[in-house]
């Protein structure tokens, strides 16, 4: 077998690694840092599992959301910590609590970004912050599969890719002990991307945190209100406190505001649409009404709830958010990821030519529009509505 998929469709979901009882099949960076599988053909017996499963070759299931909701968990240490309005942590908990087994991206090791496995409480600040890269899927798969015929509860949360790759790996087998949650994506870069720029602020050898955004807190009279912070913020093991870099100076995050450094099937998005392929869909509550009763809208989590699996976990979830329904069309309306792709720029292939030939950085800040990225930095807020 030559090709499992064309290439331009490729996620990189590694649901054909994971089928491969062979081992014929290896996930392979290319120049850019993308995985695509590569086949060894001495070990393929061409069962053609991998093409049957692949969901670039074959019809995915989606949904269309029952009911939407605004929502962030109620407790303010806990809602500090995470991206959004924690209702990924939150759904976390009840699995743990239920003797299940939660997957997820961890950042913990910025350098390498991949999913994990968490059955402790303690151990859910692992998955916790936005990581604005592309997660390694490793075995993944299979040890959900394992935790699913052992008869224990999963969660699984990830880019709709991923959740798609998860069900065509199962073979759409409907699992009622099976959770899984997609997360409204933009758009991937690359690992190598991401290791690339970090060298920018320190070497090899140091262990760094980098976070892409921040809640901020500020008190004006009596009044609290908070916002969230864009930009480059990093610690290295020498430092008491984050640095932080505005998106405009910062190669990584002018590239990814920018959509110039995606995934190219990340540009033909089958999954940037209302139509959800998880139980849940979860994303920032972008254009969220005053009249939803949160202060300020920031820090609140659009939740989608998207089969009858939702809808039972949301009843137990809910009791420890804040939380109203809105119209579905609020979120659609305020997320553009839930109504197409993202837009690939004029100059994409002439980034991907010059990276890696060029370093990161030369080869992001020379294909950007500088005039038109001005705007998009000013209109930060609309540019992610959509």
């Amino acid at each position: 077998m030559d090709n499992i998929c064309e290439r331009i469709k490729c996620t990189g979901c590694s649901a054909c690694f994971n089928i491969c009882s062979k081992h014929a099949i290896r996930m392979l960076e290319d120049q850019h840092g993308f995985v695509y599988p590569q086949i060894d053909s001495t070990l393929c017996i061409d069962c053609g599992l991998c093409k049957k499963i692949c969901p670039a070759n074959n019809p995915v299931k989606l949904v269309y959301p029952t009911t939407c909701y605004a929502a962030a968990v109620a407790d303010q240490n806990e809602h500090a910590t995470c991206a959004s309005g924690g209702l990924a942590t939150e759904l976390s908990k009840i699995i743990i609590n239920r003797n299940g087994a939660v997957y997820g991206c961890s950042g913990n090791d910025i350098r390498n970004v991949h999913h994990i496995r968490v059955e402790k409480h303690i151990d859910l600040h692992l998955l916790k912050g936005s990581k604005y890269v592309q997660s390694h899927i490793g075995s993944t798969y299979q040890a959900v599969k394992n935790d699913l015929e052992l008869g224990r509860m999963v969660l699984f949360v990830g880019t709709p890719c991923q959740v798609a790759g998860l069900h065509g790996y199962l073979f759409h087998k409907e699992f009622k002990n099976l959770i899984t949650v997609d997360l409204v994506c933009h758009g991937v870069p690359s690992q190598k991307m991401l290791n690339d720029n970090i060298q920018y602020y320190c070497s090899s050898d140091e262990t760094v945190e980098v976070a892409f955004r921040r809640k901020v807190t500020s008190v004006a009279g009596r009044e609290a209100s908070e916002h969230i912070e864009y930009g480059w913020f990093y610690k290295t093991s020498h430092m008491k406190n984050y640095c932080g870099v505005k998106p405009s100076k910062d190669a990584y995050m002018s590239g990814f505001l920018n959509m110039l450094i995606f995934r190219e099937s990340c540009y033909n998005c089958r999954y940037a649409c209302i139509a959800r392929c998880g139980d849940f869909t979860l994303a920032d509550f972008w254009g969220l009404g005053q009249d939803a009763g949160f202060a300020n809208g920031r820090g609140v989590s659009a939740v989608l709830i998207n089969t009858e699996k939702a809808i039972e976990l949301w009843k137990s979830a809910s009791l420890n958010c804040k939380y109203a329904e809105r119209d579905t069309t609020e979120a659609l309306k305020g997320n553009g990821r839930l109504q197409t792709p993202s837009k690939m720029p004029r100059n994409y292939r002439r980034f991907m030519s010059m990276y890696p030939h060029k370093d990161f950085k030369t080869a992001v800040f020379s294909c950007m529009n500088r005039e038109k990225y001005k705007q998009r930095i000013h209109y930060l807020k609309m540019f992610l509505k959509g």
